[in-house]
């Protein structure tokens, strides 16, 4: 039946404390018959039943059971051929005897309840349990307790019962009826006994095995197994006793024992047919079926062969029980009831902390998801979200501009080409007020909604059908494509944006030299486009290329023939050679006349000087003068010091009115360089006196509205005593600043600070479609040009462009002409770093909006990752808390044959019902919560995208995890052995 050859086993294996408990061992043992293995504590006796019984691994050698290798298929072998009998019994505390002993069978695969029931009967019934099915474990004696185990482990007529120490802790008594037991199965089955009893041995073993350091010391026949036979403690034989008997024509009453010193009170009461007992006296018992006492007849006497003494026990009840699912043992239902019991009924503060914060970790996961998820939508419309007609060409030197320029249409495919800085990385975002009101102080805009577009030039669009609105268009209006239309229309969450029309009007978040621009006209095309006026758009392109030494002449009221510029210079730079009126240079490599040079004073008194007009620099001075005049007769030195003192403190401000006399022409020459000062723009254009004082000193305005109130200038000390009482000159151009600013910031040029080049309509233009040599006076102080990591100076004869790396915006008819020509001509054109491309085509700009979205996303995964794993260990937790408490059950469960995939089942159906009470109410909460912000506003939906499939995903990803982590705890524990679950986790 068994076969064990040269098997090892080693505890510690390969450490210090190496032990080898089965030594080289080879034995087999028969179809029937009790074989003890036999020997000193220590010797490896159980270990070795460990391992016939599946319950332990070994290091090498084979051990067959039934022609079965038992380290293949262990649980199969241990369920079909093995029942096991262990010294502490391993009975299932929350379960009846009845269910200890079905479980058996219905790890057997049977799962008729009528035939469990009928065999389970009769395995109670042989070991003379029949009348405790019910009870529980802990309500019974070791013995019983002990024949419970026999019954389950004979109730599935196994080949094979192994049976560790099975009467170590039991009295004499129940040893010789355990033992009787067990002599009657080993009549026509294999009952393998270990046990350091000697007298057992001799008794009742066929053949017994003596063990020594994990060896075969002795291997002997025993011919004199007849058994013993001890007195149950729980017998009691009448005939020992002294009877005596009172009876009278209604009651007889027998009485046994010794007298009593005060005699039994019975009372037996017949009440309409009812009998009725009520026993008076304290301490007495009542012997009932289920009693563990016994009356028995006669007197105890010894008897010699165990088969006489033992119970009725008859295997012929139980066939053996053929299956093709053995080991599993927890259903779906069962599972279910068990997580909600282990993990909802018995409540810990630290189970209900758990819970919640898994709650609120997957609302946070749900969040997450939400924010990252506007990535997976850019991914999406990825295709939607660049124009396919445009490439981009890195453009280091004005040769590479004149290419592009020069080359014909029919040969490259260009039909537009402007400037554009830094790395493009694809078409623009562009937004437009969703709404606006106005309130006494400053204009609102609730909310914008936008999409992607390329900026071009108007004169692109001008064959392009017109859908609705306009087609002339002015400066601050634009023209869209019905494609970036249908875009807005789609991304809008407004009620009264429904069709094309509705967008007419609509004004851009985007402003054109501080302009805001609106929408003019749609026109039909498939690109994804915006068509501005081509001066608005050379003004955009500079706008955005940072060439701040170009403006446009008109701008500051200047009118300049094309192919002409004007320099106006506020502050010239040292060790720069500026050029001369009627010189021709160059800038973007277009050829220009210097028509003429603007300068200003960098301060009044140098105008003045510059200007032929004299004034007095200071009080003293200004003062002396009138003095000398109004009293010529008055010639002592210290009199006209003393007067002049006087009269700067009586008139201290008069002074300022004769030396601002000349002001306004200062501030005219003043304007042209600084049109975007408003106090400049108040003053000159809208008369608003006040402002002029916001160019000067507050102290002279104060002074100046003192007169107004008081008809004289005050003293220094008078202005000082009144100062705060007096207007507060910006206070007072409050309103005017409320008043005029639309306008003003709806046409103004910007400042000039150091030196730019004044540019016709045309040649500014053209200066904002190529790159080319430019004057070094328009060049700012250093040129940062990243070549090898070396900062080049203007001091270096370097390539004639502003900015470290421009690109070539380039639209094309024919993209495939295009990419063909770029790449002939410029294939071998070297980026301006390691990381870019010097040619960008449609599928190149595709694949950075991709990469743009991906790195998005991976860039959140990290807080999300964390949440997650938070998560996932709150539920990890919970389950290794749940599992805690019962790794001696599943110690047992594993001994008794419960599979690991049994087992991981009943957890994972466990961390189910867990993830179903907490990560799914999270995520249903939140993720409701999500949908409703998304649909509430453009604003919202912009800043979170959820839509089913991501929802869904998250749900499977939170709860597969949760689920996991939960099924963790059990997976590391049944790593282990039965046998290691069992001696190392015993609590």
């Amino acid at each position: 039946m068994i076969k064990i050859k040269s098997v090892n086993k080693f505890f510690n294996k390969g450490k210090e404390n190496e032990i080898h408990v089965v030594n080289n061992l080879s034995l087999e043992l028969g179809e029937k018959g009790m074989v003890a293995i036999f020997g000193k504590s220590g010797c490896g006796k159980t270990t070795l039943l460990n391992l016939l019984g599946g319950l332990d691994s070994f290091s090498d050698g084979e051990i067959l059971l039934a022609g079965s290798d038992v380290s293949k298929n262990t649980d199969l072998l241990r369920n079909k051929y093995v029942g096991y009998v262990f010294q502490n019994y391993n009975l299932r505390v929350g379960e009846s005897c009845y269910e200890n002993i079905a479980s058996a069978l219905r790890l057997c695969g049977m799962r008729d309840e009528e035939e469990i029931e009928k065999r389970v009967t009769a395995a109670l019934r042989g070991v003379g349990m029949e009348s405790f099915s019910m009870r529980m474990p802990e309500t019974l004696s070791g013995g019983q307790q002990q024949r419970i185990a026999i019954a389950r482990a004979i109730v599935k007529n196994p080949k094979v019962i192994l049976a560790d120490e099975p009467t170590g802790n039991l009295d004499s008594a129940n040893t010789v009826m355990i033992m009787d037991l067990l002599k009657k199965i080993s009549a026509e089955h294999l009952v393998v006994l270990v046990t350091h009893e000697e007298n057992l041995v001799d008794y009742y073993c066929d053949r017994v095995i003596e063990l020594s350091d994990g060896r075969v010391v002795s291997d002997r026949e025993n011919s004199y197994a007849v058994g013993i036979n001890a007195r149950d403690k729980n017998d009691i034989f009448l005939g020992e006793l002294t009877r005596s008997e009172y009876k009278n024509e209604n009651a007889i009453v027998e009485y046994y024992g010794d007298a009593l010193l005060s005699p039994v009170r019975l009372k037996i009461i017949n009440s309409q047919g009812r009998i009725l007992v009520k026993l008076e006296t304290e301490k007495a018992e009542f012997i009932d079926e289920s009693s563990e006492i016994k009356l028995r007849e006669g007197s105890f006497e010894e008897k010699k062969l165990s088969s006489q003494n033992a119970e009725a026990l008859d295997l012929s009840l139980l066939a053996p029980i053929e299956s093709k699912k053995y080991g599993s043992l927890f259903s779906f239902s069962s599972s279910v009831k068990s997580g909600y019991r282990e993990n909802f009924k018995k409540e810990k503060k630290g189970k209900k902390m758990l819970r919640r914060c898994m709650a609120l970790f997957s609302a946070a996961v749900v969040f997450l998801s939400a924010l990252f998820g506007t990535a997976f939508r850019e991914i999406g419309e990825v295709d939607s979200s660049y124009n396919h007609n445009v490439f981009y060409l890195y453009t280091p030197s004005g040769e590479i501009s004149d290419k592009i320029m020069n080359t014909p249409t029919e040969v490259s495919g260009i039909d537009y080409i402007t400037l554009t800085g830094a790395f493009p990385s694809g078409d623009s975002q562009i937004h437009f007020r969703t709404a606006s009101f106005e309130t006494f102080k400053q204009d609102y805009f609730s909310g914008s909604f936008g999409t992607n577009a390329v900026f071009l030039g108007a004169s692109l669009a001008e064959k392009l059908p017109l859908v609705c609105g306009k087609r002339e268009i002015a400066e601050n209006e634009v023209l869209i494509t019905t494609k970036v239309a249908d875009a807005l229309i789609e991304k809008s969450t407004l009620g009264y944006i429904k069709k094309r029309e509705d967008l007419l009007g609509l004004i851009s978040l985007m402003a054109i030299n501080g302009r805001s621009v609106s929408i003019a006209g749609i026109v039909e095309s498939e690109e994804s486009s915006i068509y501005l006026d081509e001066l608005a758009m050379a003004k955009y392109t500079h706008q955005n290329i940072g060439t701040p030494f170009v403006k446009l002449a008109s701008d500051y009221g200047l009118e300049v023939g094309e192919g002409e510029c004007v320099l106006a210079v506020r502050s010239y730079r040292q060790n720069v050679e500026y050029p001369s009126k009627n010189d021709t240079l160059k800038i973007n490599g277009i050829p220009l006349i210097l028509s003429d040079i603007k300068t200003t004073s960098a301060d009044y008194l140098t105008w003045l000087s510059k200007n032929g007009i004299e004034k007095h620099e200071s009080h003293e001075s200004y003062f002396r003068e009138i003095i000398v005049k109004e009293n010529p007769s008055v010639t002592d030195t210290s009199t006209i010091e003393a007067m002049v003192e006087e009269n700067i403190t009586e008139r201290y401000f008069e002074y300022y009115d004769y030396l601002y006399s000349d002001i306004d022409g200062y501030l005219e020459d003043l304007y042209f360089f600084e049109p975007g000062n408003i106090n400049l723009w108040l003053y000159l254009e809208k008369g608003v006196e006040k402002a002029k004082f916001t160019l000067l000193f507050e102290e002279y305005y104060k002074a100046v509205a003192y007169k107004d109130i008081h008809g004289k200038y005050p003293t220094k000390a008078e202005l000082e005593e009144e100062y705060y009482s007096l207007p507060d000159m910006y206070a007072e151009l409050e309103e005017y600043y409320l008043i005029y600013e639309g306008e003003f910031y709806s046409g103004s040029a910007s400042s000039i600070y150091s030196s730019v080049y004044l540019l016709s309509e045309s040649d500014y233009i053209n200066a904002s479609k190529r790159l080319g040599e430019t004057h070094p006076s328009a060049k700012s102080d250093e040129i940062y040009l990243y070549e090898k990591d070396v900062l080049i100076d203007e001091s270096v004869d370097v390539s004639p462009y502003y900015t470290s790396y421009n690109y070539t915006l380039i639209h094309s008819l024919d993209a495939e002409k295009t990419s063909l020509f770029l790449n002939e001509s410029f294939g071998d054109l070297e980026p301006p770093t390691e990381d870019d491309k010097p040619i960008l085509s449609p599928d190149d700009i595709r694949g950075l909006l991709i990469g743009v979205g991906v790195d998005k996303i991976l860039g959140n995964l990290f807080s999300f990752a964390i949440v997650l794993l938070l998560m996932c260990l709150c539920m990890y937790f919970i389950m290794r808390s749940s599992l805690m408490k019962r790794i001696k059950e599943i110690g047992i469960l594993r001994a008794i044959g419960v599979s690991k995939k049994n087992l991981i089942f009943r957890f994972f159906i466990e961390s189910v019902v867990v993830s179903s009470l907490t990560v799914c109410i999270g995520f249903i909460l939140s993720s409701g919560f999500v949908a409703l912000c998304t649909g509430a506003s453009s604003i919202t939906s912009s800043i979170f995208y959820y839509p089913f499939w991501l929802g869904a995903s998250v749900f499977i990803l939170i709860t597969g995890a949760s689920v996991l982590f939960g099924v963790l705890p059990v997976a590391m524990l049944l790593r282990k052995t039965p046998s290691e679950i069992l001696s190392k986790y015993d609590i």
